[in-house]
C-alpha cells in the first residue's frame, strides 16, 4: 500500500516536504521529496505518530552531503517493519531549508536545530581529542558507548536527542579510522565543522 502526505506546516507557514512510505521485505522504504517551489532541504524528522505501542525518528541531518533539491525526492532504506505497515501514522514533522527556513511543529524544528548545534560541539571536541590529545580509536569507542541511544522515553528530551546525534557522530569516526588516517579522518572532521559553522539558521 502506498501513501503520500504531503502536509501544511501546522503554523500556515512553508510546507513540508512531501512523504511516501512503502513496505518492503524486512524492511520500510522512505521517498522524502522537496516541494518545486521550496529551497534545497538540508535536515527533516519523520516520526511515528500517535501510534499505540510502538516508536519510531529518523533524524536526518548532514550539512556535507548533498540535499534535495527541489522537485526532487530521497530514497531511504529503513530496518524498521512497522513503518511501512502504518503508513498514515508516518509524518515529517520538521524541516530546515538550505536558505535557513524552517516547517513543522515548532518544538520539533527546535530540537532539530538544537541537535544540529550539538554535533557541531561534538565535532569541534573529535578535531581535538584526536588533534591535540591524540586519541585513539579505542578511546573515541569508549566515549561513544558511554552514550545512551534514543529510546521511546526519552524521544522527546533534547538532552536524549543530543547525545544519540553524539553517538552516531562518534561511532562513525571510529568506523572511518578503520580504514582512514588520523589525518584524512580530522580533513574530514574539518570540513564537517565548517558545512555546519555554514549552515542556516546560524547556530
Amino acid at each position: 500500500m502506498l501513501i503520500m502526505f504531503c502536509a501544511a506546516d501546522l503554523f500556515g507557514q512553508t510546507p513540508l516536504p512531501g512523504l511516501r512510505v512503502e513496505p518492503a521485505t524486512g524492511s520500510s522504504i522512505l521517498f522524502v521529496h522537496d516541494a518545486a517551489t521550496q529551497p534545497p532541504l538540508t535536515a527533516f524528522l519523520v516520526e511515528l505518530v500517535h501510534y499505540p505501542g510502538s516508536y519510531y525518528q529518523l533524524w536526518e541531518d548532514d550539512v556535507t552531503a548533498q540535499p534535495i533539491a527541489p522537485d526532487a525526492e530521497k530514497r531511504i532504506v529503513i530496518s524498521n517493519m512497522t513503518v511501512g505497515a502504518v503508513p498514515n501514522y508516518v509524518k515529517v514533522t520538521a524541516a530546515i531549508y538550505a536558505d535557513g527556513t524552517t516547517s513543522g511543529v515548532a518544538e520539533k524544528v527546535a530540537q532539530l536545530i538544537a541537535r544540529r548545534k550539538f554535533l557541531l560541539q561534538t565535532t569541534r571536541e573529535l578535531i581535538g581529542r584526536l588533534d591535540k590529545a591524540h586519541a585513539t580509536a579505542s578511546d573515541l569507542k569508549q566515549w561513544a558507548d558511554s552514550l545512551p541511544a534514543l529510546t521511546r522515553s526519552t524521544q522527546n528530551s533534547q538532552d536524549a536527542i543530543n547525545q544519540s546525534a553524539a553517538k552516531s557522530l562518534i561511532s562513525d569516526t571510529v568506523t572511518q579510522l578503520s580504514t582512514d588516517s588520523v589525518e584524512e579522518t580530522l580533513a574530514s572532521l574539518r570540513v564537517a565543522e565548517a558545512a555546519l559553522v555554514a549552515s542556516k539558521p546560524l547556530l
